[in-house]
């Protein structure tokens, strides 16, 4: 007995559509990627998505997508390529591109790194960040407290790999000019006032008085709730 094409095409879409229906019944069937992470079920930050539940399995895309973080940021933080294509690389390949250093640098740093950016709780334990991270953190988050600034300064490491870049722009730098500095996170108002500019005008900039000239720039804009971004600029406009 031989079956019309017409009614075996009509057979294997049913077969198709039925077991569609039946897994959605057992629901079993899913449309949807399982990459969400838990939401915070109560308090102050109830319905934001809590990043200590971010997988290894997650992309960077994936991370910057679910916390609305720019990716370049991320980038910036975990030292990758801009050129690199986000939806192929995961919060667990850190632990590869980063095996050579004395401490683990993985998704538990991302943990870390997206809470803190994000201004959202997360437990501080014993993960460590790239110097770079720390640095962006304390720009774009000018709300971290005390403990969250004395951890960040602790558990930050500089890569071997920056190491080497840092010596070259070292370099660069003894070339063009012997005394002019950048002003950036490891600067501290003594190194400013040694570039010849003034008390007064250092806290015209800074809108209150020079503190222990011996502070780094950073610590005291993110302990007055000052933009370190925008004074750093202004500092370097001085100095240009």
């Amino acid at each position: 007995m031989k079956i019309k094409r017409g009614f075996m095409a009509l057979l294997v879409l049913i077969i198709f559509f039925g077991g569609i229906t039946l897994t959605i019944a057992l629901d079993v069937w899913s449309t949807t990627t399982d990459k969400i992470p838990v939401k915070f079920s109560d308090g102050e930050f109830e319905g934001e998505y809590n990043p200590e539940d971010i997988r290894g399995s997650y992309t960077f895309d994936d991370v910057a997508t679910i916390f609305d973080i720019d990716i370049m940021d991320l980038f910036e933080a975990f030292g990758i390529p801009k050129e690199t294509d986000p939806t192929q690389i995961k919060t667990k390949d850190l632990e590869v591109l980063y095996s050579e250093e004395s401490v683990e640098i993985g998704n538990g740093s991302v943990k870390v790194f997206v809470a803190l950016y994000k201004n959202l709780p997360v437990v501080l334990d014993d993960e460590y960040l790239l110097k770079q991270a720390v640095d962006l953190l304390f720009e774009v988050n000018q709300d971290l407290s005390q403990e969250q600034i004395a951890y960040l300064n602790e558990h930050q490491i500089i890569s071997k790999e920056a190491v080497g870049e840092m010596k070259i722009e070292s370099d660069e730098e003894e070339v063009h000019s012997e005394t002019t500095i950048l002003v950036k996170g490891t600067t501290t108002f003594q190194m400013i006032l040694d570039q010849g500019v003034t008390q007064d005008q250092i806290e015209a900039i800074l809108g209150k008085a020079m503190p222990s000239s011996n502070q780094l720039v950073r610590d005291f804009c993110v302990n007055e709730g000052i933009s370190f971004s925008t004074v750093k600029d202004e500092f370097n406009k001085l100095l240009d």
